[in-house]
C-alpha cells in the first residue's frame, strides 16, 4: 500500500521568531509545503528564505491578520486607524465592509510581492464560494495568476467538511482533521500532545494522499498577544522534528511529497531527500 503525506507548515511569514522555528521543520526534511501569509511582519524575509528551495510547494495562507501590502490610504475599506486589517483575529464580520475593487488591488499586490521574490506565484490556494466581495476578489486574483485551488477534500475525521473541485477528485487527496484542535486554552496546554496526533494517521487500501497543516515554530510577544495558538506552536515543532516522528515515517514507509507532486505526479520532494542523503527518502526504507 502506497502511503503519501504532505506535511504543510502554516502561517509562514507570521513573525521572525515563528519562522525561525518553522524553518527547522523544513531543514530536517519533514515539512514539504509552505503556506505563506503575504501580509505579515516576516513575509519578505520568509520568501527570501524560500526562493532557493524549489523542492517545497507554496500555498497562499490567506488569514489577513496583519497589514496590507498596499499603503493603507489606497485600501481604506480594509483597514482600521492603525493601518491594519480591521477584522484582525476576532471580527471576521468586518470583512463585509471591504470593497471588491480595493480587495482585488490588495490581493494582486500580494501576488506581485510573491512573484518579485520567488519568481513564481503560489502553487495552491483554498477559495470559498461566497457572495462576499472580498471572497469574489480573492477568487478572481487566484484565477488570474493560474493558482490551483480547492484541490483537496476533508477526511471524515475533520471538523470542517470541505469538498475538492470535481476535477481533482481522482487525486484522492484529503486534509486530515488530526491537525485541528478544539481548544488552544493555555490551561489545557499540558494536555496537548501533537506527536500522538501526528502519528495517528491511517491509510486504507484506497491509497489516499493525506495532508495536515501544523504550526511548528517559536513564539513571541506578538503571537502571545494576538493568537490563541501560541505556545502550542513550540510543542508542534518539538514533535515534528523528533526522532520518534522520523522513525514513525520510516517504519511505516510513508512517502513525503509536496503539493505539486500530488497535482502533477512529480517526485520533487523525494528527489530532494535523495539528493541530501536523508533517511526519509523512500529508497532507504527496508
Amino acid at each position: 500500500m502506497r502511503k503519501r503525506l504532505v506535511f504543510r507548515v502554516d502561517d509562514v511569514g507570521y513573525t521572525p521568531a515563528y519562522d525561525m522555528g518553522a524553518f527547522k521543520a523544513f531543514e530536517c526534511g519533514i515539512a514539504s509545503s509552505a503556506d505563506v501569509m503575504f501580509d505579515s511582519p516576516d513575509t519578505v524575509a520568509a520568501l527570501n528564505w524560500l526562493k532557493d528551495k524549489p523542492w517545497l510547494s507554496i500555498g497562499w495562507h490567506r488569514h489577513l491578520w496583519e497589514s496590507p501590502v498596499l499603503p493603507p490610504e489606497e485600501v481604506p475599506s480594509l483597514v482600521n486607524e492603525k493601518g491594519r486589517f480591521k477584522w484582525g483575529h476576532r471580527h471576521p464580520e468586518l470583512m463585509q465592509e471591504a470593497t471588491y475593487e480595493e480587495t482585488y488591488q490588495e490581493f494582486n499586490a500580494q501576488m506581485e510581492l510573491c512573484y518579485c521574490i520567488l519568481g513564481k506565484y503560489p502553487d495552491v490556494a483554498s477559495v470559498k464560494n461566497s457572495e462576499l466581495p472580498l471572497e469574489k476578489a480573492f477568487k478572481a486574483v487566484v484565477e488570474k495568476h493560474g493558482i490551483a485551488y480547492n484541490i483537496f477534500s476533508s477526511a471524515p475525521d475533520h471538523r470542517h467538511p470541505t469538498e475538492c473541485d470535481p476535477k481533482y477528485k481522482a487525486l484522492r487527496y484529503y486534509s486530515s482533521g488530526l491537525a485541528t484542535n478544539p481548544s488552544y486554552k493555555l490551561e489545557d496546554f499540558k494536555d496537548y500532545q501533537p506527536l500522538e496526533k501526528m502519528m495517528a494517521l491511517r491509510w486504507t487500501d484506497a491509497e489516499e494522499v493525506f495532508m495536515y497543516g501544523w504550526h511548528p515554530g517559536y513564539c513571541d510577544d506578538h503571537i502571545m498577544e494576538e493568537s490563541t495558538c501560541n505556545l502550542h506552536r513550540c510543542k508542534e515543532l518539538q514533535a515534528c522534528t523528533s526522532e520518534e516522528y522520523k522513525n514513525w515515517i520510516i517504519e511505516n514507509k510513508i512517502e513525503l511529497v509536496n503539493q505539486r507532486d500530488v497535482l502533477y505526479g512529480t517526485n520533487e520532494f523525494q528527489d530532494h531527500l535523495k539528493a541530501i542523503g536523508s533517511p526519509l527518502w523512500i529508497g532507504n526504507f527496508k
